[in-house]
């Protein structure tokens, strides 16, 4: 965790057992791992914004539901 002014950023690492209900993706109890980083902006308080970024084409990846190297980049 950095903080600094009103701004907290995290970043985080998870492991979970994928027990299905995702985009129709059937479960064999995959262990699956997530990153991200979330950015808090505070006001008075309070969280104002949330700004969040995680792996999600990765796990969907991990899952077998995306091919890896398989997409263009332009």
């Amino acid at each position: 965790m950095i903080e600094q002014g009103n701004k907290l950023v995290v970043r985080y690492t998870g492991w979970m057992t994928y027990k299905g209900g995702w985009f129709n993706i059937p479960s064999a109890n995959q262990q699956v791992k997530e990153t991200g980083i979330m950015i808090f902006i505070f006001e008075e308080g309070k969280v104002k914004e949330l700004w969040c970024e995680n792996s999600d084409a990765a796990i969907l990846c991990e899952l077998g539901a995306l091919s890896k190297n398989t997409h263009t980049v332009y």
